[in-house]
């Protein structure tokens, strides 16, 4: 697992270590804004290990001063030219529209900037959930591509799009 600390104002973002699961997998359910069976903490584990056995992979814990508000995974691809992709961001209903969303994000891409120069970022949502889509577009993020079919979540198909942005700082 990729180590990763990040700490601004009262936010700090760090890796989730396994015996925060069982925590984090109640915050999902009280949060309740996941694809059925997404919030089991079978599922949950998985992903975990996924990470926690790749050295580029993050899976990460956001905390506002002691309080769990959000979870964040990715990956770091080393190639060239060197890009990071971001699999999900989740974040409290209550911090949504604070912008604090997008600053985490920023403060994401700036540590990666500033540690591994990279400047290439990428996300795919369903296509379906305008707010997402919104959300990313606001940080600056382009649709880049759509992959039709994708998702099958409660039997019902869905598109994942794929979006990209390039800083410059």
């Amino acid at each position: 697992m990729l180590e990763l600390k990040i700490n601004f104002n009262d936010i700090n973002i760090s890796n989730i270590d396994e015996h925060e699961l069982t925590e984090i997998q109640a915050w999902m359910e009280v949060e309740n804004q996941f694809a059925y069976g997404e919030d089991s903490l079978e599922e949950l584990y998985e992903r975990y290990l996924e990470s926690y056995i790749s050295e580029c992979e993050f899976f990460l814990k956001i905390n506002n001063k002691d309080e769990l508000i959000g979870i964040l995974k990715g990956r770091l691809e080393l190639k060239n030219p060197n890009e990071v992709w971001i699999w999900f961001f989740y974040l409290n209903h209550e911090y949504r529209n604070a912008s604090i969303g997008m600053k985490i994000i920023q403060e994401l891409m700036n540590y990666f900037f500033d540690e591994y120069g990279i400047d290439i970022y990428f996300t795919r949502i369903i296509k379906e959930n305008e707010e997402n889509i919104v959300f990313w577009k606001n940080i600056g993020f382009k649709i880049v591509r759509i992959v039709k079919d994708f998702y099958c979540i409660d039997g019902k198909s869905m598109d994942m799009l794929i979006m990209k942005k390039v800083i410059s700082l």
